[in-house]
């Protein structure tokens, strides 16, 4: 585990400790708060890749940290690669249908 990971699991482990004693003592709220505090915490360990780069080209492994949403890039480089190929795709196809009849 790298050592932001592990700063991240202990503050969110240090949390959950103090949200638990006051849930021994009544408090239904910081009973939530300790249940989601230590399944983030427990994803945080468990999650450290989420698949290879969906540029075509590259097979880097993506690693996910366990905020928002999966990368589906490895850097922002594949995509930008990605985009603008599709961008040209794109392109490409509106100026192509040069011998079909346009529809009124």
């Amino acid at each position: 585990m790298d050592t932001t990971r592990h700063i991240e699991v202990c503050a969110l482990l240090r949390r959950a400790e103090s949200a638990a004693r006051d849930a021994l003592n009544g408090d239904q709220a910081a009973a939530r708060t300790t249940l989601a505090l230590v399944a983030d915490a427990r994803q945080r360990t468990e999650d450290t890749s989420s698949g290879i780069c969906a540029h075509p080209n590259c097979s880097n492994e993506l690693h996910y940290v366990g905020r928002g949403r999966r990368p589906l890039y490895c850097s922002a480089y594949c995509r930008t690669d990605v985009y603008q190929a599709t961008q040209m795709a794109a392109r490409a196809l509106i100026n192509a249908p040069e011998g079909i009849p346009a529809k009124d």
